[in-house]
């Protein structure tokens, strides 16, 4: 069975991630997405098991935020972007600004099955989530702003 700390820890290193635990149990994983011209973007992944959530079975959740969400935004395009994830979904939650006041978020999240996943596979679930995350914030906010 895989075991979170350790496996995120693994990734970060391979791939040079920042990771911080920011509370027990719940890392922050600053995935590095190389663009067309070389550079790099940077989108952070938020990551941690959630028990029971699956049918009764453990699961390792993940998410990265988007922006804020608002009634303006195009919904038509942003369900087609959706369909690029292949282990990710886009979704909204409940959030809160900078400031404490409660709002709504797109996000993009995965949740995996413990029992079925290994570190590699949490690798490339992590990177799905960040990159769609990445390419939705670019198009529909305006940039790098979560």
């Amino acid at each position: 069975m895989i075991h979170l700390k350790e496996a995120v820890t693994n990734i970060a290193n391979k791939w040079k991630y920042k990771l911080d635990e920011i509370s027990p149990g719940v890392f922050r994983m600053d995935v590095a997405i190389k663009m067309k011209d070389g550079g790099f973007r940077y989108q952070n992944v938020y990551i941690w098991e959630v028990k029971g959530r699956h049918f009764g079975k453990d699961v390792i959740y993940m998410n990265s935020r988007c922006g804020e969400y608002n009634p303006n935004l195009n919904h038509y395009k942003l369900l087609k972007e959706a369909g690029f994830g292949t282990f990710s979904q886009v979704t909204i939650t409940t959030d809160t600004r900078i400031d404490g006041s409660p709002c709504e978020t797109l996000i993009v999240q995965a949740v995996q099955p413990i029992e079925i996943t290994s570190e590699v596979i949490l690798n490339e679930v992590i990177y799905d989530v960040a990159y769609n995350a990445d390419i939705i914030e670019e198009t529909y906010f305006g940039g790098d702003v979560n």
